[in-house]
C-alpha cells in the first residue's frame, strides 16, 4: 500500500483540484456549532499584531487521484468545504472595497484558490466539486458567483448559513479597516495547515480512514499526566488512583467533553495553579518543569492531586451542562441559571468562563458559584457588544484567576470582582455606549441569542413595571419583528431615506426590532406600505401582544392610573407618535438604559 502524507497550507491547495464523490456524506456542519468552533479556534491562534504567528493544524484530508487527474476526497470534506466557504466570504468582502496593490494581490490569490485554469483539462475549473445529490451545484455557483435558483436542500441550507456566519465574522475585521482583514487573510492562507494523505487507490484510502478512526490518536497530555502520577505513587495507592481516574473520565463523558479532555486539564491548571495562559502543547512541559513540580507537589503526594482533579472535574461537568442547557425546556430548570445565561449570551459552546469558576475554593457553594456567573454574564454582554475576541477574554481570565483562588463567600467574590472585572468594564463604558446606540440586532446572532437579549430587556421592563418576568421557554417561542419593514411595498421608501443603504441602517438596528407572537407577526408582515398608515396598523396589532416592550410601541397603551406600567412608560419616555429613524434611535436609547439595569456588576450600573 503506497501512502504519502504532506503538510500543506491553505495556499498550497492551489496545487490540487478536489472532488467529493457522490457516495460521500453531504455537508453537515452547523453554523452555530462546528463552523463557529472553527472560527473561534482560528481566532485563538491568530495574533492580530504579531509578526511571529503560530500555525493552526485543522486535521487531515485523505485523497486518491482519479482517472481525470482530480483528487477524490475520502475523508475531510467538511473542513475542506468550510475552507472554500471562508475563501468565498473573503473574496466577496474584498471585492466591495477600494483596494491598494497588496489587497488586490490577495484577492487574486483567493480567486485562484477557488477557481483556476486547469492545464490538465484545458478548462476553467473550481478547486472543490461536490458530486453528491444534496449539493445540487450550489458551491459551484457560489465560487463562480452565478445565481443559484435550485432547491435548497438541508445540505445547501447548512452551506448557506455557514457562509453567512463566516462572512459576518470576517466583517468584524473589515470594520476595523481593510488592512486588518488582509492581515487575517494572510494568516489564514499561510498558517492554517492540513495533512494531505494520498493513497494509491480508493480501497487503500478507505482502509486508512477506517484505521485512523478505529485506533484514534497517540497519547495526549491527559494520558501522560495519568502515567506520570502513577509513576510517582506508592503501590498501595495504585487502585485508588485508577478508580479516581475512571471517575474523572466518566465526569467528562457526562458533559460531552470526553473528546476534548485537554481543554479541561488546561482550564484546571490555569484556574488553580498556573499563572497566565497555558497552551495545550505546553501543558505537560509545564507540569514536569521545576515550577510545575513545586506548584503541583505531585512528586510527594500524587494521590491528592488526582483527588483534586476529580473534584474539579465534577464542578466542570455541572457547569458545562448548565452552559449547554439553552433548550427552553432545560434552561428554566437550570441549577446555575446565570451559567445557562452565559450559554445564551456567549453561545452554548463557550467554556472560557469556567476558568474563573473553577478557581474558586473547593468548598464554595452553588449559590456563590452562580453569583460569580452573574458577574461573568454581565462581562460577556459588554464584551460581546464591543466585539472583543474570545482569546482576549481568555487572557484576562488567566490573569484574574490567581485573584479568585481560595475565595468562598459572596463578599470575597464581590471584593475580587471589584478589582478585576468591574474596573475593566467601567473603563470601556464610553466605547460601549457608542457601539450599543448604533448596533444592529444581527450583531447578536444566532437568533437564540438575539431573543435572549431582547427577552432580558423585556424582563427588566416587566420588573420595573411590577410584572412577572417571562421564562426562557416563553422568550424563545417569540419571533423577531422589524417595526420598519424589511421589504417595503414596491420598494418605495419615505423621503427621509435617500437610498436602500440608509433605510437598512435603520431597519436592522436593535431599536427597530421587538419580540412578537408568530400569529401577530404574520398579520403585521402585510403592513409594509410606507406611504400608508402602516405604523398605526401595526400598533393596533402590537397592543394584542403579551410582550410589554412591544405593547408600549403603541402610544395609546396604558393600564389604569398611576400604575407601575404607566410610571415606567413616563420615566423611560417610551412614547412614539410615529416611526422613523429618530424613533429607532430613541428606542435604542431606552434599550440602553434597560441593559445597564439588567447587566450590573457587583450590583451597580457601569455608568454609575
Amino acid at each position: 500500500m503506497e501512502i504519502t502524507a504532506d503538510k500543506k497550507s491553505v495556499f498550497e491547495l492551489k496545487d490540487f483540484y478536489f472532488s467529493v464523490p457522490n457516495y460521500q456524506r453531504e455537508y453537515v456542519w452547523k453554523a452555530d456549532d462546528q463552523v463557529e468552533q472553527f472560527l473561534v479556534d482560528v481566532d485563538n491562534e491568530y495574533e492580530e499584531d504579531s509578526k511571529e504567528q503560530q500555525s493552526y493544524f485543522i486535521g487531515s484530508i485523505i485523497i486518491v487521484k482519479n482517472d481525470e487527474g482530480k483528487y477524490e476526497v475520502i475523508d475531510g470534506q467538511q473542513r475542506l468545504t468550510t475552507i472554500m466557504l471562508t475563501l468565498c466570504a473573503m473574496r466577496d468582502l474584498l471585492e466591495n472595497q477600494e483596494l491598494d496593490r497588496i489587497p488586490k494581490r490577495y484577492l487574486e490569490t483567493i480567486q485562484k484558490l477557488l477557481c483556476d485554469f486547469n492545464t490538465k483539462t484545458d478548462q476553467e475549473e473550481i478547486r472543490l466539486e461536490l458530486q453528491y445529490d444534496e449539493s445540487k451545484g450550489f458551491l459551484s455557483h457560489l465560487i463562480l458567483q452565478t445565481e443559484y435558483d435550485g432547491d435548497k436542500t438541508a445540505s445547501i441550507q447548512k452551506m448557506l448559513e455557514a457562509y453567512k456566519t463566516i462572512k459576518a465574522h470576517l466583517n468584524k475585521y473589515l470594520e476595523k479597516g481593510c488592512d486588518v482583514l488582509v492581515s487575517y487573510i494572510r494568516y489564514f492562507i499561510n498558517h492554517i495547515d492540513l495533512v494531505i494523505i494520498e493513497s494509491e487507490n480508493i480501497g487503500s484510502a478507505l482502509k486508512i480512514f477506517e484505521t485512523i478512526n478505529q485506533r484514534g490518536v497517540g497519547l495526549n497530555a491527559m494520558d501522560l499526566v495519568k502515567n506520570l502520577l502513577f509513576s510517582k505513587a506508592n503501590q498501595k495507592d495504585f487502585e485508588k488512583i485508577k478508580d479516581t481516574w475512571k471517575k474523572i473520565t466518566a465526569l467528562l463523558q457526562s458533559c460531552g467533553e470526553d473528546e476534548n479532555p485537554l481543554r479541561f486539564l488546561r482550564y484546571f491548571m490555569m484556574a488553580r495553579y498556573h499563572d497566565g495562559i497555558l497552551r495545550e502543547d505546553d501543558i505537560y512541559k509545564w507540569i514536569i518543569s521545576p515550577s510545575g513540580k513545586k506548584t503541583l507537589n505531585y512528586e510527594s503526594n500524587p494521590l491528592d492531586l488526582v483527588i483534586e482533579i476529580q473534584f474539579i472535574a465534577q464542578r466542570y461537568a455541572y457547569l458545562v451542562n448548565a452552559t449547554k442547557s439553552i433548550n427552553p425546556n432545560q434552561a428554566d430548570k437550570s441549577n446555575f441559571p446565570n451559567v445557562t445565561n452565559i450559554g445564551f449570551i456567549n453561545k452554548y459552546k463557550a467554556r472560557q468562563h469556567l476558568v474563573l469558576l473553577l478557581a474558586l475554593e473547593k468548598k464554595t457553594q452553588d449559590k456563590e458559584l452562580n453569583y460569580l456567573a452573574k458577574q461573568l454574564e454581565s462581562f460577556y454582554f459588554f464584551s460581546n457588544t464591543l466585539g472583543i475576541q474570545s482569546k482576549n477574554n481568555e487572557r484576562l481570565f488567566a490573569m484574574w484567576a490567581r485573584e479568585f483562588r481560595g475565595k468562598v463567600t459572596e463578599a470575597e467574590i464581590t471584593k475580587t470582582v471589584a478589582v478585576t472585572i468591574l474596573p475593566y468594564i467601567k473603563e470601556k463604558y464610553d466605547e460601549f455606549k457608542h457601539v450599543f446606540l448604533n448596533i444592529r440586532h444581527g450583531s447578536y446572532n444566532p437568533q437564540y441569542r438575539q431573543r435572549f437579549i431582547l427577552g432580558s430587556l423585556e424582563n427588566q421592563a416587566r420588573i420595573e413595571s411590577g410584572l412577572t418576568p417571562l421564562s426562557h421557554k416563553q422568550v424563545q417561542a417569540y419571533e423577531i419583528e422589524h417595526i420598519l419593514p424589511q421589504t417595503p411595498k414596491d420598494g418605495i421608501l419615505t423621503p427621509e431615506f435617500v437610498d436602500k443603504a440608509s433605510y437598512h441602517n435603520s431597519v436592522y438596528k436593535l431599536g427597530n426590532v421587538t419580540l412578537l407572537e408568530s400569529v401577530i407577526n404574520q398579520a403585521v408582515n402585510r403592513m409594509n406600505d410606507l406611504n400608508g398608515v402602516w405604523f398605526a396598523s401595526k400598533c393596533d396589532e402590537y397592543i394584542k401582544s403579551d410582550v410589554l416592550t412591544t405593547n408600549l410601541i403603541n402610544d395609546d397603551y396604558t393600564i389604569g392610573k398611576n400604575t407601575a406600567i404607566n410610571r415606567f412608560k413616563e420615566a423611560s419616555a417610551y412614547s412614539f407618535k410615529f416611526w422613523d429613524s429618530l424613533a429607532v434611535s430613541k428606542r435604542q436609547e431606552i434599550l440602553l438604559d434597560l441593559a445597564l439595569n439588567v447587566w450590573k456588576i457587583c450590583g451597580q450600573r457601569i455608568d454609575s
